[in-house]
């Protein structure tokens, strides 16, 4: 059983919510804040919040009676930080462009415990924004684990473990995911993305364990995280031969001039361009005497 270390960024968490919006969102939606949404189209244009950064969280949530509709605009959060002043601008900028309200979610899938992230309430003078906070830690695994939907069942690796050992999650996960999805490829995305989830847990080695014990599973050296983690080792570990080469060819080098016996610790450092201390460690490990 092989073990990787493996480092995702926060856009490999972001990336897997948006291959799973148009499933995910409504659903989760629906489980965890009762919210109803009838259907959801996108919006004709971009929201330019600021001159870096566009809304591509955002879609228009349309009713048979059109002034029920609202937009919907959602942000995935890895940080506990306080939201309210982003969302405030964000709310002012939607409705300045489309004339609508603006519903809005913090979808917190962080592993620290919440604290600015749950700050959810923003009041000036004359003025009062509130938006929903998701924090999936606090959210029984149950909530997720019951859904028919694979995108919802994979957040259960987010969410509150209960008394449960993670190592029955893991497999209570991947046994629903099974039952639910038919086809081999479908089934694999699943698994990847629960992989790359479970890495926020620090329960990647479990989950990479439980997927290779299933009968189909991904294969963890075709991830491209893997793969770019495999490229940086090499790099690394060529780089530290390279150093270790070059330090076993100096030392070598220190010893035979240190056994000539003609060149002082000072000229054999400036020689070999070590330091000083270097030329008296290697005399001191092998016993040899100096010239001061």
């Amino acid at each position: 059983m092989k073990t990787y270390y493996l480092c995702a960024m926060p856009n490999d968490y972001d990336k897997i919510f948006k291959e799973n919006f148009e499933e995910l969102i409504p659903d989760l939606l629906r489980l965890v804040l009762k919210w109803e949404i009838p259907k959801l189209e996108e919006l004709k244009d971009k929201q330019q919040v600021t001159l870096e950064r566009e809304m591509d969280d955002l879609k228009k949530v349309v009713h048979d009676d059109p002034s029920l509709d609202y937009g919907l605009h959602w942000e995935i959060q890895t940080n506990d930080e306080d939201m309210r002043s982003r969302l405030f601008l964000y709310y002012a900028m939607f409705y300045h462009k489309h004339r609508l309200p603006l519903k809005q979610i913090v979808i917190y899938i962080g592993n620290e415990p919440a604290s600015l992230i749950d700050r959810d309430v923003l009041e000036l003078e004359n003025i009062r924004l509130q938006f929903s906070v998701v924090n999936l830690r606090t959210i029984p695994k149950d909530v997720f684990l019951q859904s028919d939907r694979p995108e919802s069942v994979i957040l259960a690796i987010l969410s509150d473990f209960g008394t449960d050992r993670p190592e029955t999650v893991v497999r209570q996960i991947l046994d629903n995911l099974l039952k639910l999805i038919g086809r081999v490829d479908r089934l694999k995305k699943y698994q990847r993305q629960l992989h790359v989830l479970s890495r926020l847990r620090k329960l990647s080695t479990i989950t990479e364990k439980a997927i290779h014990t299933m009968p189909i599973h991904y294969d963890i050296e075709t991830d491209e995280l893997y793969l770019e983690g495999m490229e940086k080792g090499i790099d690394i570990g060529r780089e530290k031969g390279i150093e270790k080469g070059i330090l076993q060819k100096s030392e070598e080098t220190v010893i035979i001039l240190l056994k000539k016996r003609q060149f002082t610790v000072t000229e054999i450092a400036e020689i070999v361009n070590v330091t000083e201390e270097f030329v008296l460690q290697t005399a001191t490990k092998l016993g040899l005497n100096v010239i001061r």
